[in-house]
């Protein structure tokens, strides 16, 4: 594939040409996203890794129908053997496409990057991105004469780029991968980013260990971030790789690169092979968001190298990779049995609020249930992406946590430690390979004999947790929590707050910010999941704070500091309160934390509260150009029903 890019006209022009497999069929957006010029036929016969291997070509002209999501070719019948020949499709982007976001970083920089859209890469390229449509790639990416020394290109390749200069001293980056992917993998970024390398403050602590477990590792970062980032990548990753080993293996990729992305960016974070596009939302000091990126790297092995061989079983990854980010990062951590409980709790509650705020045919792990699990690859029945255009789709967690718990069931049946093994033996026996829900539910009861000796199948898992919507049984009476001291501690000081409320009430005291009455509750040291626990539980329990009182929580809890998730508990309780004193807060979570505000928009329109109202209109109004498609038609419905 051929590229050049424009940032400053918000544009991509390009060839793509299959090689292998010819077919006459690509997968595309609406017409409107991607622009076909002509589509050409050429003889296999060129060294296509070449640059100049696209010239002076002996083209057949072909014909071609761009249908609403389909771009049909029409070969000559004279052409027998498909492998002789290559097809070469021109194409353009168009700004709208909402496979790439067109914006600018957070030092004001011009850049673009792929967002993981629904539609996946259909409006960056053609191409057919079905699982099971993988391919090797080579691409060429020219910088237009627009963009400058300091512009730098990423892309999915499995080496650095090989950058030179072509006969118009214009700059090309090379980039391949020679195992096959699917065309959803490929991710593609273009902007101006300090880079800095962290290969050698990773390998100096693996050489401490005498094993050698890590990719050279680059983080690119906006200017003012590069110091606040590369502190915190410096702290993290080598105890997040050696972590990573013991759960799952070596790290099976030769490099990696690290992109802290535009405010705008409508995830925490988004793994492809060889890059991770992170938020801005995890750059805490005290590491707890970084749990993010356990989750990221986590993909490389379900997600990137192995998957689902159908997209709806979308739980095998994110489920999975949901489940292990606790284990990985409560390693880094040293996070006790209770921590990692409290994590649960937390998580619980999350999936309760998702059912009953998710629609039904929302809700089911397993939703293409009536196809043979069974089958093979070679197979070729159709199978295609129930609910994958649906808006709300991309916003919901239902298949991350439900895919936690079920995995968190069988942990618990089969011993920890085992089931860790298992499925660590499991992910390395098919590195390179897709597999269904039953494939891998088979797997892991074959190895943990101990869940069929409690009376468990793998068809009464899939029947309790995958096929039907709804929270499974052994959900509904979550396991009492009341054991772990650290809800037990939280429990106590809600007591504490109630019982402080009431007395201020009953003597009809005005408060001064001395006489608040929370100094010595909130200077107790609580964790974050404490802290989102307790600020769950004031407005569960309808407990009223006074504005003082909320502003010392706000005080000596720091917020504006917190952690995002912490923040985002706090904007809840100022909306629930209709404080409108903090409303500065949600204003500043909506515009630099997009990745978790939008449900906070639904919340300030059913307050009913017209100055938080007002609030959601003008944050949108702030945002909305750079909002990603699924977001934006989520936020716009509910700002105007």
């Amino acid at each position: 594939m051929n590229i050049t890019s424009e940032i400053s006209i918000d544009e991509i022009e390009g060839t793509t040409k299959p090689m292998e497999h010819l077919c006459e069929s690509a997968s595309l957006p609406e017409k409107s996203n991607l622009h076909i010029s002509k589509c050409c036929m050429d003889k296999y016969l060129k060294n296509y890794t070449l640059l100049n291997a696209y010239r002076n070509e002996n083209l057949t002209y072909l014909k071609y129908k761009v249908l609403e999501h389909r771009l049909v070719i029409h070969l000559p019948q004279e052409v027998k053997d498909k492998s002789e020949h290559i097809i070469k499709i021109n194409f353009k982007t168009r700004p709208e496409g909402p496979s790439l976001m067109w914006t600018s970083d957070q030092s004001n920089m011009p850049c673009v990057f792929t967002v993981g859209h629904q539609l996946n890469n259909r409006s960056l390229f053609p191409s057919q991105d079905m699982p099971q449509a993988m391919s090797t790639w080579h691409c060429f990416i020219t910088l237009g004469p627009t963009e400058n020394d300091k512009t730098t290109v990423l892309m999915t390749g499995e080496a650095p780029a090989n950058v030179i200069k072509n006969d118009k001293n214009e700059t090309v980056y090379q980039f391949s991968n020679s195992y096959p992917m699917p065309a959803s993998t490929f991710a593609l970024a273009v902007g101006s980013w300090t880079l800095t390398d962290l290969s050698g403050v990773i390998q100096a602590n693996e050489r401490s260990t005498g094993r050698y477990l890590t990719p050279t590792c680059h983080l690119f970062s906006p200017s003012n971030l590069e110091g606040q980032s590369t502190d915190l990548m410096s702290r993290y990753l080598p105890e997040c790789f050696r972590s990573l080993d013991t759960v799952l293996g070596p790290y099976p990729l030769k490099h990696l690169n690290i992109l802290i992305v535009p405010d705008c960016f409508d995830s925490l974070g988004m793994a492809s092979p060889h890059l991770i596009l992170l938020s801005q939302s995890v750059l805490c000091p005290d590491m707890s968001m970084l749990l993010r990126l356990a989750h990221e790297l986590c993909h490389t092995w379900f997600g990137i190298l192995t998957g689902p061989c159908d997209w709806t079983e979308e739980w095998l990854t994110e489920g999975v990779c949901c489940y292990l980010e606790d284990i990985v990062h409560g390693m880094i951590m040293d996070w006790d049995a209770e921590r990692l409980n409290l994590r649960a709790l937390i998580k619980y509650k999350l999936l309760a609020a998702e059912m009953a705020n998710t629609s039904e045919h929302l809700q089911t792990l397993r939703p293409n249930v009536g196809a043979d699990e069974t089958r093979g690859l070679s197979d070729n029945k159709e199978i295609f992406v129930k609910n994958g255009l649906d808006p709300e789709k991309t916003l919901i967690q239902v298949h991350y946590l439900k895919g936690y718990f079920l995995l968190l069931s069988l942990e618990q049946v089969a011993g920890k430690q085992f089931f860790l093994v298992t499925l660590k033996t499991f992910i390395n026996e098919r590195l390179g390979q897709l597999f269904s829900s039953q494939e891998f539910l088979v797997y892991i009861f074959d190895h943990c004999t101990a869940l069929g000796l409690a009376g468990l199948t793998v068809d009464s898992v899939c029947q309790e947790w995958l096929d039907y919507p709804g929270m499974p049984k052994q959900l509904l009476n979550f396991p009492s929590v009341q054991s772990n001291k650290l809800v037990r501690q939280v429990d106590t000081l809600i007591s504490e707050l109630k019982a402080v409320s009431s007395r201020k009430r009953q003597r009809g005291q005005r408060l001064t910010p001395s006489r608040a009455g929370l100094d010595k509750i909130l200077s107790t040291e609580l964790t974050p999941e404490q802290r989102i626990l307790f600020l769950d539980l004031v407005m569960e329990e309808g407990i009223s704070l006074t504005s003082l009182q909320l502003e010392e929580m706000r005080e000596i809890w720091r917020i504006p500091e917190a952690n995002a998730e912490v923040q985002h508990s706090w904007c809840e309780l100022v909306i629930h309160s209709q404080a409108i004193k903090w409303s500065a807060d949600v204003k500043d979570f909506l515009v630099n934390h997009q990745a978790l505000g939008v449900y906070l928009y639904g919340e300030l329109m059913i307050s009913e509260n017209p100055r938080l109202q007002q609030l959601a209109h003008e944050c949108y109004s702030r945002t909305q150009m750079f909002m990603p498609e699924g977001p934006k038609s989520v936020v716009r419905a509910m700002l105007f029903p």
